[in-house]
């Protein structure tokens, strides 16, 4: 895992460099300089960008594709078109959700009055997701784009089934993790000047949709994050030092500076240092090398019991026993788990009426005994004072029967 998060920082690097270059493209170098620090250290950039998160994996090649849809002035040449496209297509297939990035770019060479460049981008854009996407599912799946076509039917499907949130919903996101006052500016710098057309209109095309589709998750704009503070904070400087109002006050806009380096220097220590999901991981570590095969995961209280990580366990064939329905019929499922990879242990989702949900348990299993609790960590527990959708709950383990080597803790 240490190698994994190092591929995942060094491939992060391409989109502060990128953003370095398309910043010194629009504005000076200072400026530049200003925005590819910040790129690289805001303090939720170094702590995303080592996970495993498809948003953030994308975010590279989407931001080269606009980079070299800028990179000649005022229009970009053929051959730099084609690597946009190539670099767009292999964003869609890490996120399908790109292809709307993709489309705004096509469409603002259509604006641009660039008919055989955007004719061309489409088709490079279509060369990595059919060598990539169409070809992989083919051979797993026998047809093409079976993934991505399940994918787009379930999220039609299932819309509103997970979050319903406003459409200004992205918007508050951007406000805060730009750390007001100071991305208030950016916001109002992103949508003061939509140029350069070929960059603005595929980032507001994606943030567009992302805030009309009702399933919203704070992760699903990270993709654009990053463009969205270069085109708005390059607009801003232009701005500020353009404007009469802002050159009397000089002191005001470095102590807005002051302010925000400092929180983000103390925030970027913090997080530097933190990971998220702590109580599922700590309920893994706790029963590593107890020689636990089976697990009943019980979560009758929100029926929404989450995925272990079970790589923490040291084991991945373990047998889960899924309890959501206080009705259901527990030993019948447990009768199911192949009796060598019995005792097992019980986690237990919550805390909320945990001494009865613990005695049904028992009732249908047999004795219980008490392993530990794994409790949500400060970065979990402001999450989710944050946002009460993050879930946070504690989860207590109880060895099932006779299992010493488990609950000898």
């Amino acid at each position: 895992m240490v190698l994994v998060r190092l591929l995942h920082a060094l491939w992060s690097l391409i989109a502060v460099r990128t953003g370095y270059r398309i910043a010194l493209k629009l504005s000076n170098p200072a400026v530049a300089f200003r925005a590819g620090l910040f790129l690289s250290l805001f303090c939720f950039m170094p702590f995303l960008s080592v996970r495993n998160l498809v948003e953030m994996v994308s975010l590279p090649p989407l931001m080269l594709c606009g980079w070299f849809l800028i990179k000649e002035s005022p229009t970009p040449r053929m051959k730099h078109v084609v690597i946009a496209g190539l670099f767009a297509g292999l964003a869609v297939d890490l996120r399908f959700q790109t292809l709307f990035f993709a489309g705004g770019a096509g469409l603002a060479l259509l604006l641009l009055r660039e008919w055989r460049k955007a004719v061309v981008f489409g088709l490079a854009l279509l060369v990595p997701i059919v060598l990539v996407q169409a070809g992989v599912d083919l051979f797993i799946w026998g047809r093409p784009f079976a993934e991505m076509e399940e994918y787009v039917r379930y999220n039609m499907a299932n819309s509103t089934t997970y979050f319903d949130q406003p459409w200004y919903n992205y918007l508050l996101v951007l406000a805060g993790i730009f750390i007001p006052p100071f991305s208030l500016a950016v916001l109002f710098g992103f949508f003061k000047r939509p140029k350069p057309l070929l960059v603005w209109l595929p980032t507001f095309a994606f943030l567009f949709f992302h805030s009309v589709f009702p399933n919203k998750q704070e992760r699903f704009i990270l993709t654009i994050v990053p463009l969205v503070f270069v085109l708005g904070y390059v607009e801003w400087e232009r701005f500020r030092s353009a404007s009469p109002w802002w050159a009397q006050r000089k002191g005001l806009w470095r102590g807005v500076m002051a302010w925000t380096w400092g929180l983000n220097i103390v925030l970027l220590v913090a997080l530097s240092v933190s990971y998220s999901k702590r109580e599922r991981v700590e309920a893994m570590l706790m029963l590593r090398g107890k020689g636990v095969s089976a697990l009943s995961i019980e979560d009758t209280v929100d029926k929404d019991p989450p995925m272990m990580p079970l790589y923490y366990l040291g084991n991945w064939h373990v047998s889960q026993v899924i309890i959501t329905d206080p009705a259901g019929d527990i030993r019948s499922a447990w009768a199911g788990v192949p009796a060598d990879r019995k005792p097992g242990v019980a986690l237990f989702i919550g805390a909320e009426d945990l001494q009865a949900r613990v005695q049904r348990v028992e009732r249908a299993l047999g004795p219980l005994t008490y392993i530990g609790t794994a409790e949500p960590g400060l970065l979990d527990r402001t999450l989710h004072w944050l946002n009460p959708v993050n879930r946070n709950v504690a989860i207590a383990e109880y060895a099932i029967g006779v299992n010493p080597e488990a609950s000898d803790r």
